[in-house]
This record gives structure tokens, sequence and C-alpha cells, in this order.
């Protein structure tokens, strides 16, 4: 069975301050709530670091949109994400947990922007957590990581996706409501060709709520997390076509994904 334990004690927590705690190890985390009185915008960045890799990067804001398009009721935590309570099955779900061995080094950071006028003298920071019993080894690594892509024309390739046999994607959310339409090309085969009107009609079908200011890409939508994630092996490119109302610059990306780090006890 799953329970629900309190973390450790930030430490740093101040207005303008980065507030850190050390995440034990041995269980195996499912979700992490953040209970505080910050609003979203001053959560400016949330990292989870495993052995020095950065595997989780999110923000306040980004926290409350991921929630809503998966259909999460609104509430006063954050959620950080790892096994995604969406899936349709119970394997599908724990495919996405944060496995822990010992001897990891896991660290949680929290960067808090300044105190403004009308911010209260203190911030209110406390962890929880959803855990599971420990697994003998870590197979999987959920990450969600930003990347940026150059969006200067109307029709904008994105190649530089972090791809290889063992990175699977979850989900990608491209941080531009002026994206339209997008296509996917594997070793120039066209993989994947729909529009912002036939994907958002497809997530309501599969109770998904577009952001405002996004567009979703969501391989899972249907909830099937383990057949159903993004290969992103290839021979010669993997290349996202962007399309756009207009030119925009840049747009960053949101890319949900798993990391295989034990191909060897992969089934």
């Amino acid at each position: 069975m799953n329970s629900v334990m309190k973390l450790n004690s930030f430490t740093g927590v101040g207005w303008g301050e980065k507030a850190s705690l050390t995440i034990p190890t041995g269980p195996v985390y499912e979700e992490i709530f953040l209970e505080t009185n910050l609003k979203p915008e001053q959560i400016h960045r949330v990292t989870i670091t495993l052995n020095g890799d950065e595997i989780i990067v999110l923000d306040g804001q980004l926290m409350k949109a991921l929630e809503a398009y998966k259909g999460m009721p609104s509430s006063d935590f954050y959620h950080i994400p790892l096994a995604d309570i969406s899936a349709k099955t119970k394997n599908g779900m724990k495919y996405t947990a944060l496995v822990t061995e010992p001897g990891d080094n896991i660290i949680l950071d929290i960067d808090i922007a300044p105190k403004g006028d009308a911010d209260p003298a203190t911030v209110y920071l406390k962890g929880h957590a959803t855990v599971s019993p420990a697994q003998g080894v870590r197979v999987l690594v959920p990450q969600i990581k930003r990347q940026t892509m150059q969006a200067t024309a109307t029709e904008n390739e994105f190649l530089d996706l972090v791809s290889g046999p063992l990175l699977l994607v979850r989900r990608m959310h491209f941080l531009s409501e002026e994206v339209h339409s997008l296509e996917i090309y594997r070793d120039y085969v066209k993989v994947y060709d729909t529009t912002r009107s036939v994907d958002t009609m497809r997530a309501k079908r599969n109770k998904r709520f577009w952001q405002s200011g996004m567009y979703h890409f969501d391989p899972i939508m249907r909830g099937y997390f383990i057949d159903e994630l993004f290969k992103t092996a290839h021979l010669n490119e993997l290349k996202f076509t962007v399309k756009t109302n207009k030119p925009v610059g840049a747009i960053p990306i949101v890319v949900e994904s798993i990391k295989i780090v034990r191909p060897d006890l992969i089934k």
C-alpha cells in the first residue's frame, strides 16, 4: 500500500531566498505536495536534483497548469507529479514514480520571490509526499525539464529534443498561444500530424483540458502510460514542425519524459 509522509523541514525559507530540503531515501516517491502561503507567481523555480542531475524543473504557475490540464481539482497545495495519478492502471502510475536507492543524494529546492508590500511577513512552507514501499533497484527516472526552440517564422523546425533509445516522452507543452499545428517526422517519415482544434477535441474526450497560452502534445492522453509513451529513438533525425500564427522569436517547451537507467531490467 502507499502512504503519506511529512518531509523534513526546509532550510532557507524566506522572501527572496532559496528554500531547500534533503529528500530521504528508502521509499518510492509517487507525488510531492507543497503546503504554503505563496502564490503561484511567487514560486519562481522548483527543482528536484538526483545525484547532481536536475530531473524536475517547474515553477508555481506551471505546477497549477499541469494539474489543471489533467483535470485535477484545484487546491491550495502545489503538486510535483512523479507518478501520474491520471494513469488508467496502477502499473502505469508506478511507471513514473521515483525509486530511491541507498546513497542517493536528492535535493528539493524552491526559489521564492522577493517580498511585496501586501505580502505577509513570513513564508510558510512544508512538504509532504505520497510514498510506496522500497524497490530493489531503480529502472526508470521521471523527468520534467525545459528546452527552447526558435520560432522566427510561421513554420519552424525543432530538431534538438533530448532523445535516444532510453528516453520516452510523456507530454510536451509548447508555451505559446500562437502555435496552431504540429507535425512530427522520424527518419523522414511523418508519424504525427494534427492541429489545435483537433487535439483540443481529442483532449476533451479524454478528460484533458488545454491551458491558456499552451499547445499540448500528449501521446498518453488516453491514460495508457506504458504502451503509448512516445519513443524518441531514431536513426537520422527526429523533427518537430511547429506552425504558428506569426513569428514569436522563441518558444519554451516543458518536456515530461521517462529515462531508462537500467535497460537490462526492462521486460
